[in-house]
């Protein structure tokens, strides 16, 4: 599986389903996370899922483990960003 890049501004998705399935937003990348003791973190915002409306901060390696694919919202729906290359 390759692994996706990490962009401000992008929104991702776990792929769960259910009560698991959430939609993350990235509003930083690359800041220092301290209390984690890794020098590179996102914090990012829950825009669909149990947390909704919430932001939270993980390791970079952390995001990476959970993301499974980026999404793209039309209307009231998300929708997986496929490869275009």
């Amino acid at each position: 599986m390759t692994k996706l890049p990490i962009r401000v501004g992008a929104t991702y998705s776990n792929g769960n389903f259910h009560g698991h399935w959430e939609v993350r937003q990235v509003l930083a990348y690359g800041i220092l996370c301290e209390d984690k003791g890794d020098a590179e973190c996102v914090k990012y915002k829950v825009l669909a899922g149990a947390h909704r409306r919430r932001s939270f901060i993980c390791s970079s390696e952390e995001f990476s483990r959970w993301m499974r694919y980026e999404v793209v919202r039309d209307e009231n729906s998300w929708f997986k960003v496929e490869n275009t290359a």
